[in-house]
Order: C-alpha cells, then structure tokens, then sequence
C-alpha cells in the first residue's frame, strides 16, 4: 500500500476528512473515492495503493456524517443536494477542476447524482454495486421496499426515530464480521435483531483482517451510526428526489435527465442489491443503457459479493485502472516498475 496522507479540509459549511494517496501536484490526474455504509474512506485502501503506485492523486473523504466528518444530527441535512454539494465544495478547495469518480453502494448513488447534477467535474465514472435508477415521480423507494421484504427490512427500520441507538448494544467488532460478509437478501439482510442474536464464531475471509474489523469499529464507537442512517432517512428524495414536495419540485429539471459522463458499471453476483426485484433486467435489457448512455461497459464478477472492492481488491483494482486510464494519456507508466 502507498503511503495514506490524512487532513481536514473545510468545504460547504463543514469539516471533511480526506484521505489522499498518491502525487500531490496539480498536474497529476486525480481519482475521487466515494464510500458507502457502514464504511468510511478506509474501504478504498487497496485501490488507492494500486493507483498511487501508477500516477494516480487518490482523494477518499469520509462523507458527511461519517468518521472525522462533520455529522449535522438533523436528517434533512442529507439529502442528495448536501452531499453532491459537498463533493463539489471538496473538489473546489483542492483545486481539481475535473476527476475520475468510484463510487460503491451508498457512493455510487452519490456518484450517480454527481455525475447527473454536475457532469462538467467528472471525466468518466466507474461505479460498484449499486445501479442508477431514475427519477420516478410516481415510485417512492420505501413503498418499493416495504412492498418487496415487508417492514421488518431494514432500510425500512432506518426510518424508526432512535433505531441508531440499537447499535450500542451491539459487540461492534462482531457487528462489522456480519456486515461485510453477509450474502442474505431480502428482510433477512442487515437485521439487526437477527444479527444482535447470532452467537456463532464468525471466521473471517481472506480479504478481511481482524485488523481492518478493528479500525472500523474503534471509529464507530466514537462516531456512532446516526449519520449513515440518515442517508436512508432521506431515502425517498436520495434515489429519485420524491421524498418531501418541496424538493420534489427543486428536481423536476432534471426528470428524464441522462448520465451524460464515461462510465463503467461493476457488479458481483452474489450482491444483494443486484438482487432487488426488476435490477437485473434493467441491467441487462437496455435500462441503464437508456438512462446511463455513455455507459461503456457492465462486469458481473462471479463469487464476489457486495463489499465487493475490498472482496475482489486486485480485480477491482485493474477494472478501474484499465477503464481511467484510457482517458488520460500524459499518466507515467514508469512509476509501476519503481515500486
């Protein structure tokens, strides 16, 4: 792994921390890192490693609400245009006008609205996990979910005031065991009832050390959940801006918008999202061709599940790099023999 350099950086009103890896210089060609839940920018680590060893300015914020980030405790302070704004706001104050973008889970839909709101700041797109999904004034995200896996899901959970404090409960260092190698759908996925009853030993993959299990949970026991619960708070406005009229008014430019940007869709077959009712087909039947028309390419990685670039690290890894780098011909090729 390369070096990691750590900061605070203010942007948009609050203090983000910024894990960069890689060049400093302006004129080096920079890849932006956006994480999902429950995770912070650490789930990068081994892209950032094998991009900085190739040319590659690495920046990985822990997004708003996460980590050494500024966490605003109002659910309404997470909304797509708080997010995307922070990013933007982050970019300004490193000075990149334009970046490749990675986004996973929770990222990509992130990653998704950065590329829908301003598509001027991204030169092309790789995102995991999580396929973009259309403005659907008629279709709200938690009418979609509680009709598919019934209340007890737990996105539909997340919405319960105080559900964020179920999580005290909870030996954190086996929460996170669970949560990054379970392969359930449906309500039996993330429940945290279920998960809280699990006494087994949890043997860990090869991709995950006890060691990383301990950095997230030494961090989440300062932090909390509120924050990434909040992002499914917000769900209803987040995935297709429906959720308050107010907003749903604020995103009526951009009904029927495309993703006008480069873009690389990669998921593992065993990831739960690519399981909810109707993804493959709009996968793989010309939905997100038609939504996403600049999109280049679509992987299925077979075996691999969710968590899927820190499961499949190497593979991941190359995806990206073989995908950015024909965007940019000036990045040094002889960086990689020297490390």
């Amino acid at each position: 792994m390369a070096a990691v350099r750590h900061r605070q950086v203010e942007a948009n009103g609050i203090s983000m921390h910024v894990a960069e890896a890689g060049p400093e210089d302006a004129s080096a060609p920079a890849v932006l890192f956006v994480h999902g839940f429950p995770e912070l920018w650490y789930s990068w680590r081994h892209q950032m490693g094998y991009l900085a060893a190739r040319g590659y300015r690495c920046v990985a914020p822990d997004l708003r609400g996460y980590g050494g980030t500024t966490a605003p405790p109002e659910a309404s302070s997470y909304t797509a245009f708080h997010i995307v704004g922070d990013l933007v706001a982050l970019l300004d104050a490193l000075r990149l006008q334009q970046v490749f973008v990675v986004g996973h889970d929770w990222g990509a839909i992130v990653s998704w609205n950065l590329c829908l709101l301003r598509p001027d700041r991204v030169r092309a797109l790789v995102n995991l996990s999580v396929a973009f999904m259309p403005r659907r004034p008629g279709v709200k995200p938690l009418e979609y979910f509680r009709a598919a896996y019934g209340d007890d899901y737990y996105v539909c959970r997340f919405q319960e005031p105080g559900v964020e404090a179920e999580f005290t409960t909870f030996d954190l260092k086996s929460f996170f065991k669970l949560a990054l190698t379970v392969r359930t759908v449906g309500s039996s996925s993330m429940n945290l009832r279920k998960m809280r009853a699990y006494k087994k030993e949890i043997e860990l993959p090869s991709w995950l050390s006890e060691e990383d299990v301990s950095y997230l949970a030494s961090v989440y026991a300062k932090t909390g959940f509120a924050g990434g619960i909040n992002y499914y708070r917000c769900l209803d406005l987040y995935i297709w801006l429906t959720c308050v009229h107010r907003n749903w008014e604020l995103m009526a430019l951009w009904t029927g918008a495309k993703v006008q940007v480069p873009t690389k869709f990669i998921v593992g077959d065993g990831d739960l999202s690519y399981h909810l009712p109707g993804v493959k087909s709009y996968v793989h039947k010309g939905g997100l061709k038609r939504d996403v028309p600049m999109l280049e390419e679509v992987v299925v990685i077979k075996g691999a599940g969710h968590f899927i670039q820190q499961e499949k690290a190497q593979e991941i890894s190359e995806h990206i790099y073989d995908y950015i780098k024909k965007f940019e011909t000036g990045v040094s090729t002889l960086q990689v023999s020297k490390l």
